[in-house]
């Protein structure tokens, strides 16, 4: 017995970037079984999902979030750079929450995020051991890590490790796996980065950390005496796909090159950096040449969860950027936000596309929603006029996760999850 979307239209983000009007989906267990003409698909016996008023894609893919830190949201608006603490993102007063606070937000992000159209997170905060199960209740697929750093003392490996242990590194084998998360080039000492590059060939994980994010992290490494962030990466092993760099918004213009001659993989957080840095980086120059994705990172910094406002904004500023309105087209950057991030984390084998045998992590917009009417170009307008408001459904491994705008499990059952 199948679960079919009938007579949708479907934004495939395939190679060809396919717009598909009037198919039908058919899913068994977590794939995508078929794609057909609209009413060809459902037997008798299977579940049907009436989408002939609405636009299926492919789920978001997130690749860099902190959905633990969703509590922060509003504590650090209009700060100067120097707000932030050289080599530590804190607010005043996060030292009053408590572990059961952090999976309550986790949970809440989760949500969030699963109601805005996300449904893959790239996650890291300390202790993901003890967090991990709350992602893995919502039903999100998500690559996990535990932030590692040794500037206050020395590096403490025990919950990486025991992430590593309780999902692995196969994102076919679980739905939610684990990477190793370094911290930062200035929280972490070269001798630490070097080890987590050895471990990760040992372990086959996938490496996330921050790079250039501010003008203190490179001042600290070059007091290390590396020339700047990619000599410092370089010295460490820590270049190539299987490195996910978050910001790179301080690298210089042989960086930039570098980077891309490397392909190290970026995650571009628009609103994030243009929040605390008034700066970001010149999206253009790195598109076809390097893996790129997006993210929201934490609201402390980005307040909203939306990967649709992320788009438009990386659009937009990537417009400005390049001095071009004719880059950064609309299906580039739905791209960037559903196959290109998939890539990113290295799912893109599984998820990121509509396409038979994919996993069905799925959206579906309502097409009658004022913000996706007229519909003269559907890609355009879910990245540019689309918004939360526009998500009707949302399946993950294709169980349905949001039903006609509402979640079907209760938040808080995740959070008891969690804890147990």
């Amino acid at each position: 017995m199948a679960l079919v979307l009938t007579h949708a239209t479907v934004l495939t983000v395939d190679g060809a970037d396919r717009v598909l009007d009037d198919r039908d989906i058919q899913i068994e267990g977590a794939r995508i079984a078929a794609i057909g003409p609209g009413g060809s698909l459902a037997g008798p016996g299977d579940t049907r999902l009436d989408c002939a008023r609405g636009v299926v894609m492919p789920g978001f893919v997130n690749t860099h979030t902190h959905a633990a830190t969703a509590l922060f949201r509003g504590l650090a608006d209009d700060k100067p750079r120097e707000f932030w603490p050289e080599g530590s993102y804190s607010v005043p007063g996060q030292e009053r929450f408590t572990a059961a606070d952090y999976r309550a937000s986790l949970a809440a992000a989760c949500a969030e995020f699963l109601g805005n159209g996300v449904t893959t997170i790239a996650d890291r905060v300390a202790k993901m051991d003890l967090l991990a199960p709350v992602i893995a209740a919502s039903g999100m697929r998500a690559v996990v890590g535990s932030t590692i750093a040794d500037v206050a003392g020395p590096a403490d490996w025990g919950s990486t490790e025991r992430t590593l242990e309780r999902y692995g590194v196969d994102p076919a084998a679980s739905r939610v796996f684990a990477g190793i998360a370094p911290h930062a080039l200035d929280t972490c000492s070269d001798a630490l980065l070097a080890e987590c590059a050895r471990r990760a060939v040992q372990t086959g994980a996938k490496v996330f950390l921050h790079v250039a994010q501010s003008e203190a992290e490179v001042a600290s490494i070059r007091r290390r005496g590396h020339a700047g962030a990619l000599a410092c990466l370089r010295c460490a092993g820590l270049t190539g796909p299987d490195v996910v760099a978050a910001h790179c918004i301080y690298l210089d213009e042989s960086e930039i090159d570098g980077f891309c001659a490397d392909g190290t993989a970026i995650c571009h957080c628009p609103a994030s950096n243009l929040k605390i840095e008034a700066r970001t980086l010149p999206l253009a120059r790195y598109l076809g040449r390097t893996p790129v994705g997006l993210g929201t990172d934490w609201t402390a910094s980005n307040n909203s969860m939306d990967m649709f406002w992320e788009m438009r904004l990386a659009a937009l500023v990537g417009k400005m950027k390049a001095d071009d309105p004719e880059v950064l087209d609309t299906r580039q950057m739905l791209r960037l936000a559903t196959i290109d991030g998939a890539r990113v984390l290295g799912i893109d084998h599984l998820v990121g596309s509509v396409e038979t045998g994919k996993r069905a992590d799925l959206v579906v917009l309502d097409r009658d929603a004022l913000e996706m009417m007229p519909l003269h170009d559907a890609i355009s307008n879910v990245v540019y006029s689309a918004s939360p408001r526009s998500v009707r459904d949302v399946l993950v491994d294709g169980e349905v996760r949001v039903r006609a705008h509402r979640l079907v499990q209760d938040p808080r059952n995740w959070v008891e999850a969690g804890s147990a």
